[in-house]
This record gives structure tokens, sequence and C-alpha cells, in this order.
């Protein structure tokens, strides 16, 4: 099975199943000259921003939580690699405090696909759903949490813990 034609586990969260079913192609329409090509409200499926990582419902998660943007620090030899790759890497944190959620998004083509599922294994991360589309990392010593890999679409996208998989924005995935 290729890395594009997997759909996504129901089990992980209706967020993620609807997401590749909200997106749409580019317009058709070219616009006028004096267009501002940076004043669209929707980044584009191929370059998303930290600001854009997240689904409004996360952004909302991450103030209620108290966290901030804030430097990333890759401890994660997955994530590191990533970066390494090119992914545009977000962290969050909260002031005065170790809690930080830090994501990695590197665009990766059907080609490139088998490179990062062996990747994953050799980081000892683990296909929690059997899909192919969720990879739970090994748990971090001190917390007892590990980090998860979603693979969907064009797109993987590491998180340093699970809670937020299900707040990717639909763009993002």
């Amino acid at each position: 099975m290729t890395f594009s034609s997997r759909s996504l586990p129901l089990i992980v969260v209706p967020v993620l199943a609807l997401a590749l079913s909200g997106c749409t192609g580019p317009s058709q329409e070219t616009p006028p000259p004096s267009a501002d090509p940076s004043a669209s409200s929707q980044p584009s499926p191929s370059h998303v921003e930290c600001d854009d990582l997240l689904s409004p419902e996360g952004t909302a998660k991450l103030a209620a939580d108290g966290l901030e943007p804030t430097e990333p620090q890759l401890f994660d030899a997955f994530a590191t690699r990533m970066a390494d790759a090119g992914a545009i890497a977000c962290a969050w944190g909260k002031p005065d405090t170790d809690l930080v959620l830090t994501a990695v998004q590197l665009p990766v083509s059907d080609a490139e696909w088998s490179e990062w599922e062996t990747a994953l294994v050799e980081a000892d991360y683990v296909d929690s759903t059997g899909t192919g589309t969720l990879y739970t990392g090994p748990a971090e010593a001190g917390s007892g949490v590990g980090p998860v890999v979603v693979a969907t679409g064009d797109r993987i996208t590491f998180l340093s813990t699970p809670a937020y998989a299900e707040l990717l924005a639909q763009h993002a995935i």
C-alpha cells in the first residue's frame, strides 16, 4: 500500500478523519495584478507556518494550557532527522515550567515514504493503529509520555505529546 493511499484511522480522532475530505484544489482564478498574494487567510497546503499548524481548537488548547511560542529544541532523533531534511519546527512552552509542545512537519512524497518509514522503525516508533498513519515513539523517562508521528496525505508531523495529534489543522495534515 502506498503512503498516499492509506486511510486515516477512525480511532485517532474525527478531526483527522475529516481533514482529508475538507481539502480542495487550488483556485482556477488568477488574482488581479494588484492583489496581495500574502493576503490569503488560508496557507498553501504545501507550506504551513507554526501559527497555522494547529486547528483553532488546538490553538485555543495551547492558550488554555498556558503555552506560548518558544524556540524549538529537538531532543528526539526522528524529529531532528526531519528538521535536517528541511522540516518546519515549532514549539510552544509554558513559562517557568518544563511543559513544551514541539511539532515538526515535513512534506514527503510517495517515493520518499519508504525511507521515512524505515527511519521511524529505526527510531523505535511503532505503528499504533496498524494503518501506517499514527506512530508512537518511545516514552520519555521522566514523564512517561511518548511522542507521536502522524503520517497523512503528503506529509509527516512529529508531535512531542499525543494530546495534540487530534488538533492538527486540516491543511497541516
